[in-house]
């Protein structure tokens, strides 16, 4: 298979989309401006025995982008199968939307044919709110790919980041397969944290009390500043999905909530970063070799501990996948199971996934994740450390500089700072995250206590929760 750019990113490009609502399919090779065929599904194509897969798509989302190619050349392989897309956006006016709510039409839409089933055979994670596709996840929406990846004679689980898809998992079921991903930690130097990876409340707690005065965490000293870099990204450990609990009312949430309220007044204050004090963690997300690189022009790699949010198991550290998933539909016959697992399997692959869209390069204009296949993450990483002694030209002076590519040790913290994490960050549902605003921040405006916002918090998100699951 030639090398196609894949590029599955996180970020929605909301402009007005030109596609009317149909099934469309690729009639011919796609370039940058394709045409689409209109097709209808009967169960039959036109083309004669082949099987039809329907997978929904936002023709302007970037998982579109990223993957037509690859559907044009699945359905060119003469492989017994056909993908149609199916745009759940096209009557959108995106120049036009009113508080979400056309947004929130889509999202209804999209989940109830979910649902519904025999509707959609292969399913990315094309929700607004992503976090819309962990409660479909939950509620068995989706087949195990762990039956294919286990009778599979193409592809080996070993060519895939076990750790992630470990994390992915429920129940020892893999209800979906992340295409990359990325990292969310927190970091500081060893002389302030330590150099034990990961901790929990307690220990993070004893280690600021030393922290010098005016120190900052992530930049900042005041309360707002502080949840989102201590709490806003940890809340998904606070929720079991699967059992359908949550533990907002718990001490540990407690006590750190009244740690946020011990800091300055967001009121009032300038937003902008103290660089005069001494940074005790800050938000370490990598989500590309070229940025992971980048990260270490403050500090030294052997003086920086990977810590991760302060967490009661010690394991704070996060996969972040946001929306670069893909499933397939529990409702599908066994047929269309088998043909959407082998475009998953070429999403997945090494042709796919090696330099296209996780590039890493020093040339490359963006990064936006790792990639899932661990050889084509191993070659990307030696093509940068093999080169870490090499001087380049800076594009804006001219001159010669050092340090512009990933070197060995680094790329070695890395792969020894994967098989520590455990969890994935789970997209919370924008309605939950705003209850949790609402409560934390009528902490801050002294209008209740930490005991009060606890309780407001578990009890409407738990029922949110139960509705949901």
């Amino acid at each position: 298979m030639k090398k196609i750019a894949l590029c599955v990113i996180t970020i929605f490009s909301l402009f007005s989309c030109s596609t009317s609502k149909s099934e469309i399919v690729t009639s011919e090779k796609t370039t940058s401006k394709s045409v689409t065929e209109k097709t209808s599904v009967s169960g039959n194509n036109s083309s004669g025995d082949d099987i039809i897969l329907t997978m929904p798509i936002m023709v302007n989302h970037n998982f579109y982008f990223g993957t037509r190619d690859l559907v044009q050349e699945f359905n060119d392989a003469d492989n017994g199968y056909k993908i149609v897309l199916k745009d759940y956006a096209d009557e959108l006016n995106i120049e036009n939307i009113s508080e979400n709510t056309d947004w929130d039409h889509y999202n209804l839409d999209l989940a109830l044919d979910i649902m519904k089933g025999e509707k959609l055979d292969i399913i990315p994670n094309i929700f607004t709110d992503p976090g819309k596709f962990h409660v479909l996840t939950e509620k068995g929406a989706f087949a195990n790919l762990n039956q294919f990846i286990n009778s599979d004679e193409i592809l080996e689980r070993s060519e895939l980041f076990d750790e992630v898809l470990r994390a992915c998992e429920i129940n020892g079921e893999l209800r979906y397969m992340p295409i990359s991903f990325s990292i969310n930690t927190l970091a500081g130097s060893s002389k302030y944290v330590g150099t034990k990876e990961n901790w929990n409340f307690d220990e993070m707690k004893k280690l600021w009390k030393s922290m010098p005065k005016g120190s900052t965490i992530n930049g900042h000293t005041t309360e707002d500043y502080v949840y989102y870099a201590l709490l806003r990204g940890n809340i998904s450990s606070f929720i079991d999905y699967n059992n359908a609990k949550c533990y907002f009312d718990s001490e540990e949430f407690i006590n750190i909530l009244d740690f946020l309220d011990s800091f300055d007044d967001y009121t009032g204050i300038k937003y902008e970063k103290n660089d005069n004090g001494e940074e005790f963690v800050s938000e370490f997300n990598i989500f590309g070799l070229k940025q992971y690189h980048q990260m270490f022009w403050r500090y030294p790699v052997d003086d920086i501990t990977f810590v991760g949010y302060p967490s009661g198991d010690g394991c704070g550290s996060f996969f972040n996948i946001a929306n670069d998933q893909v499933a397939v539909s529990a409702t599908s016959t066994p047929e269309k199971q088998k043909g959407a697992w082998e475009f998953i399997r070429m999403l997945v692959s090494y042709d796919c996934q090696y330099n296209n869209g996780f590039s890493g390069t020093l040339g490359a204009d963006s990064e936006f994740a790792l990639p899932i296949n661990k050889k084509a993450f191993e070659d990307m990483s030696e093509n940068q450390y093999s080169h870490e002694d090499e001087k380049i030209i800076d594009e804006f002076t001219g001159q010669e500089i050092s340090g512009g590519y990933l070197t060995k040790e680094e790329y070695q913290k890395l792969v020894d700072f994967i098989p520590t994490i455990k969890k994935i960050n789970i997209d919370v549902e924008s309605d939950i995250f705003e209850i949790i605003n609402e409560e934390i921040f009528s902490l801050f405006s002294k209008e209740k206590s930490s005991k009060e916002v606890a309780s407001n918090i578990q009890r409407r998100v738990n029922l949110l929760v139960n509705e949901k699951i």
